[in-house]
């Protein structure tokens, strides 16, 4: 079953358009380079001043390929110093049917 994750991202003041620029070019990579994505887009969260990401991935293993995979390795680096905090991440099982 498919696991999905909500990113929240929330960058330091005044940095909003470099990180949502490295956030975009980060979506159209991942789309396109990471097997097992079956859901990877970009929200703003405008009363909490975050981005967050919507992903859905295949199983475990899609989501550990992204993880270690080069669009992600490119994004950390990308928003080095310019988080106010580190990237937050919920894991969500499936349950029912």
């Amino acid at each position: 079953m498919s696991i999905a994750v909500i990113a929240e991202i929330e960058p330091v003041p005044y940095n909003e358009e470099p990180v949502q620029e490295a956030l975009l070019a980060a979506v159209d990579r991942v789309r396109s380079e990471d097997a097992g994505c079956e859901r990877y887009d970009l929200h703003w969260d405008d009363k909490n001043g975050r981005f967050v990401m919507v992903e859905r991935w295949a199983d475990q293993a899609a989501l550990d390929t992204h993880a270690a995979g080069a669009a992600f390795v490119a994004l950390t680096t990308a928003l080095e110093g310019r988080l106010a905090a580190p990237i937050t991440l919920r894991i969500l099982q499936p349950i029912g049917r």
